[in-house]
C-alpha cells in the first residue's frame, strides 16, 4: 500500500513538473520593443512584407511590446547582416527579412556569414518567376522559344537584372536543362528589362507577376510559363507542365533571427506567424502583390535554405561570378 501511494506521489509530481515546464515555455513572449530588421531602402519589396506584419501586429495586439521596422543599410546588404548576426547574437527581440540578395551578396564576397549563421525562423511567401514575351512575339509557348534558341544559337536574347541576380541564373540553369544557349543583356534594376521587352529590345524576360501584369491586361505583353500555379491566372503552365524540368530558384522571402535564440521565442514567433496568415490584412497582401503562400518551419526550412545556397553557389561558380 505505502509502495502504491509513494508511486502515486512520484507520478503526480511528474505531471506537475512537466505542467509547469511547459506553461513557462508557452509563456514567453518579448519583454521589449520587437524590432523587423531589413537591409533595403524603404518601399522595397521586403521592407513592404516587415512594414505589413509590423501593421498586422499592432492592429490586431498580437504582440505585447511595441513592434518598429529598422533599415540597416549599406555595403551590400552586409552592414545589416552584421548588425544582426554579430551585434545582436542571441537577442530574442529582432527578426531579420531574409532575400534571394541577402544570400547571393554572401556568397559572391566570401563572407563569413552565410545561412547557417542565423536562427531560422519560417518561410512566408514567394515571388512567382514568369516568362513574359511582347505581345507580338512569334514565340506562343515555351517550347516555341527553345526551339528558336536550338536552330539559331544566341539568338533568343533575355533581358533582365544585374547578371548573377535570380533571373539570370534562372535563364541559364532552363537554357542548360533544354541543352540550348540563350543570350542575356543586363539592365540596372527589372523595371528597365520590362521596359525593353516593350520596346522589343529582349525576347524574354523572367519575373516576378507584378513587374509586367499591367502590361499583360493592356494588351501588350503576353506570359507563356511560370514557376507556381497562380491563382489569377489558371491556364498558365508552370515551366514543368511546358516540359521543362530544372530546379527553380524560389525569390522567397522569410524571417531569419539572430544565431543563438532560445527554443521558446523561436516557437513564440513561429505561433505568431502561423497566426498571421490567418489574418484578413495577411490574404490581402498576397493578392495585393502578386506572391504566393508558402510556409515553411523548422529544420525542413533550414535544410531548404542551405540546399538553395549551395545550388545558388554553384550556378555563380559555373557562370565565373565567384571561385
Amino acid at each position: 500500500m505505502h509502495r502504491l501511494l509513494r508511486f502515486i506521489a512520484h507520478v503526480y509530481c511528474a505531471i506537475i513538473l512537466l505542467q509547469g515546464t511547459s506553461a513557462g515555455a508557452a509563456a514567453w513572449e518579448p519583454t521589449e520593443k520587437v524590432v523587423l530588421v531589413t537591409h533595403a531602402t524603404s518601399g522595397a519589396s521586403i521592407d513592404l512584407l516587415m512594414r505589413q506584419l509590423a501593421d498586422i501586429w499592432t492592429k490586431h495586439n498580437m504582440v505585447s511590446r511595441p513592434v518598429a521596422v529598422e533599415n540597416v543599410m549599406g555595403s551590400g546588404g552586409d552592414k545589416a547582416r552584421r548588425y544582426v548576426v554579430q551585434q545582436n547574437r542571441g537577442n530574442p527581440h529582432m527578426l531579420f527579412g531574409f532575400t534571394p540578395q541577402m544570400m547571393i551578396g554572401p556568397l559572391r564576397a566570401g563572407s563569413d556569414i552565410n545561412v547557417g549563421s542565423y536562427t531560422p525562423i519560417a518561410m512566408l511567401a514567394v515571388d512567382p518567376s514568369v516568362m513574359f514575351v511582347h505581345a507580338d512575339s512569334p514565340y506562343k509557348s515555351v517550347k516555341d522559344l527553345i526551339e528558336a534558341a536550338r536552330q539559331k544559337p544566341k539568338s533568343v536574347l533575355q533581358g533582365g537584372g544585374q547578371f548573377g541576380g535570380p533571373p539570370s541564373l534562372m535563364g541559364r540553369m532552363m537554357a542548360d536543362a533544354a541543352k540550348v544557349e540563350i543570350a542575356y543583356t543586363p539592365f540596372k534594376t527589372s523595371l528597365e528589362s520590362v521596359v525593353a521587352l516593350l520596346g522589343k529590345h529582349v525576347h524574354f524576360i523572367m519575373e516576378q507577376p507584378s513587374e509586367g501584369d499591367q502590361h499583360v491586361k493592356s494588351g501588350k505583353l503576353r506570359m507563356l510559363a511560370t514557376s507556381v500555379p497562380l491563382e489569377q491566372y489558371p491556364s498558365l503552365p508552370t515551366y514543368e507542365a511546358s516540359g521543362l524540368k530544372f530546379r527553380v530558384l524560389k525569390s522567397f522571402r522569410g524571417i531569419l533571427a539572430p544565431p543563438g535564440l532560445p527554443r521558446e521565442a523561436v516557437d513564440y514567433y513561429v505561433r505568431l506567424l502561423d497566426r498571421t496568415r490567418a489574418t484578413p490584412e495577411w490574404k490581402e497582401y498576397l493578392k495585393k502583390f502578386e506572391v504566393v503562400d508558402q510556409w515553411m518551419i523548422g529544420k525542413a526550412y533550414a535544410d531548404w535554405l542551405d540546399e538553395e545556397e549551395k545550388t545558388y553557389a554553384r550556378v555563380s561558380r559555373e557562370l565565373g561570378l565567384m571561385k
